[in-house]
């Protein structure tokens, strides 16, 4: 079990940065920032790209992401080649996260219509598919229905020294097709809050797409055993971070289900003393 940390970034880089040499330090496999523009406690919120860059200057080990990009207000061709230069700055320790984005919030930021499930869904296919292009050749032109792109060429040779991970978030089959034929790793979370969407508790609801995402990988003929898959507990109604048995409970029964990596909630707010206490001790253990 690997052992990940979503960063947050809310504050003075000089304190960001403080954290994620700490992060480093306990030896967590890697750091993931939600791709934003803003966060809805009105904190200050700085844009994920650029952070994540600083990061990459001033760390020399632990691995780095997005949770998620998503097309709300990113464009494949400057996603790609910000994700590239990122690749190439940090050594190639940059995942490019990648989801289907949500409604509201920053759906809403550049003046866009509204868009439906399925609408959001069929946008971030086409999203995932020019990405993979862009990162994979020489040039490519691609007129879609979403996006659009003219004799682009981002500088990746589809070789792991310039093109990186791509992980993708999914919950239903649709995503996780896409994830199936194009992802180095698959992305969740523990929200389980809306029956209409969700099997219940958390674990429940983990369970429920483990089984589907293999199901799908293998109709699309991929072994599922060669899809790695993270979980970040904390979000929703899990709390790994309560005390180490509470890491040790998570760790066991999310493992069971096949999820190779765990990312907690970096330690904020009134407990945020004991949860770090708790962070180090869990990051030792695995460690050992």
């Amino acid at each position: 079990m690997r052992l990940d940390a979503v960063m947050w970034p809310d504050s003075p880089w000089t304190e960001a940065r403080a954290e994620w040499r700490t992060a480093e330090e306990l030896g967590l496999g890697g750091g993931w920032i939600y791709d934003h523009l803003f966060w809805k406690q009105g904190r200050p919120w700085h844009e994920a790209y650029t952070t994540l860059a600083a990061v990459a200057a001033t760390t020399s080990r632990i691995g780095m992401g997005t949770m998620v990009t998503s097309p709300n207000f990113r464009h494949p061709v400057t996603s790609a080649k910000a994700a590239f230069t990122l690749n190439d700055i940090s050594g190639g320790r940059f995942t490019l996260g990648i989801g289907a984005g949500g409604p509201g919030g920053d759906a809403d930021v550049l003046g866009e219509p509204g868009r439906t499930r399925a609408q959001r869904t069929a946008r971030f296919e086409e999203w995932v598919e020019l990405t993979d292009l862009l990162l994979s050749q020489d040039a490519t032109t691609h007129q879609g229905a979403h996006f659009s792109a003219r004799d682009v060429a981002i500088g990746a040779d589809n070789t792991p020294a310039t093109r990186p991970p791509l992980a993708v978030a999914a919950t239903g089959k649709r995503g996780m097709a896409l994830a199936a034929r194009f992802a180095d790793q698959w992305l969740t979370q523990d929200i389980s809050q809306d029956p209409k969407l969700y099997a219940g508790t958390p674990y429940a609801e983990i369970e429920r797409q483990t089984a589907l995402l293999d199901e799908v990988c293998r109709a699309h003929g991929r072994d599922p055993s060669t899809l790695p898959r993270l979980c970040v507990l904390g979000y929703g109604e899990e709390r790994p971070l309560d005390s180490l048995e509470a890491f040790r409970d998570c760790a066991g029964r999310y493992g069971e289900l096949g999820i190779s990596t765990i990312a907690v909630l970096w330690p904020r707010g009134a407990d945020a003393a004991a949860q770090m206490k708790v962070l180090e001790e869990a990051a030792a253990e695995l460690a050992s």
